[in-house]
């Protein structure tokens, strides 16, 4: 080297593994998709047991008091106050004239409705504002002690609800309360929800399902059943996808049935590529 040049040191560029690569782009993909989707409130249960189980509410008003969730105001402020915004974008607290509006509930099922979560201490009233019991649902950083959450989506589970009559909230209620057998990855509903190995997934049938719900079993009712919860369906970008998919995987011995919920609505887990492919692959997509 002549005397005055300077001797420059490249910066050794860092290279990335595909998994690290994978893990990287999710990171940066999440928010967008969460955006999209309307941003997600978190609703905690009991591991194995039916959403709600422990507490005496009506089928019907499950599925109300999940789309009145969506309402909530983040935890860093009044927590857990249920709330609406103005044209303005102004913040303001849900009355009961907004409540019933919302719910498109008639005055006596929307009585019933406030009697029966007040009962079972998950909606307060003060001052003519209305709270959703913090130890079910949150938005923002969850604080649920040593428990299991799941996110529930806004748009999508707004969506579900808003064309629905009120006569079948009580089906939609049916596919919530399985929140606590759906899969951490791939949404598949099964008795093992935390396995790793997709193989050792132990599956719920249909009949299964049926008995956790407390359903008949006879085989007419069970495909009435079946045919009432494909019914659903959202829309995402104006795209329109099912909410509720049946499989049946036939083979030489017997045939295997099972459920998956659409991730776009409810998402437990955090490998965004893989929610995307089990909407790919199981055909959420309604052509």
């Amino acid at each position: 080297m002549k005397r005055g040049e300077v001797l420059e040191i490249g910066k050794r560029k860092k290279s990335f593994s595909p998994e690290q690569r994978a893990i990287i782009n999710n990171k940066k993909e999440l928010p967008y998709h969460n955006f999209k989707l309307g941003g997600f409130v978190f609703c905690t249960y009991v591991k194995n047991e039916l959403l709600f189980n422990e507490v005496n509410i009506s089928k019907a008003n499950i599925s109300r008091l999940i789309y009145l969730a969506t309402y909530l105001n983040y935890n860093t402020g009044e927590e857990n106050l249920l709330v609406r915004y103005s044209q303005f974008k102004e913040m303001i607290p849900i009355d009961r004239k907004n409540m019933r509006e919302i719910l498109n509930l008639k005055d006596r099922a929307f009585r019933n409705f406030l009697a029966d979560v007040k009962k079972c201490e998950l909606l307060y009233e003060s001052n003519n504002k209305f709270y959703i019991n913090p130890k079910y649902f949150t938005k923002g950083i969850p604080n649920f002690e040593n428990k299991e959450y799941t996110r529930i989506y806004i748009n999508t589970s707004r969506f579900l609800f808003e064309h629905c009559t009120p006569r079948q909230h009580k089906q939609l209620s049916y596919i919530y309360q399985l929140i606590p057998y759906i899969h951490f990855e791939s949404n598949i509903l099964c008795l093992n929800p935390h396995e790793t190995d997709i193989s050792k997934i132990k599956k719920i049938s249909l009949y299964k399902i049926c008995q956790l719900l407390n359903i008949s079993t006879i085989k007419q009712d069970m495909n009435k059943f079946k045919k009432e919860l494909l019914r659903f369906y959202i829309k995402v970008e104006d795209d329109k996808y099912y909410f509720f998919k049946y499989v049946i995987v036939e083979g030489n011995n017997k045939n295997t049935d099972y459920f998956i919920i659409n991730p776009c609505v409810i998402w437990k887990g955090n490998n965004l590529n893989l929610a995307k492919k089990t909407i790919d692959l199981c055909f959420f997509n309604c052509i």
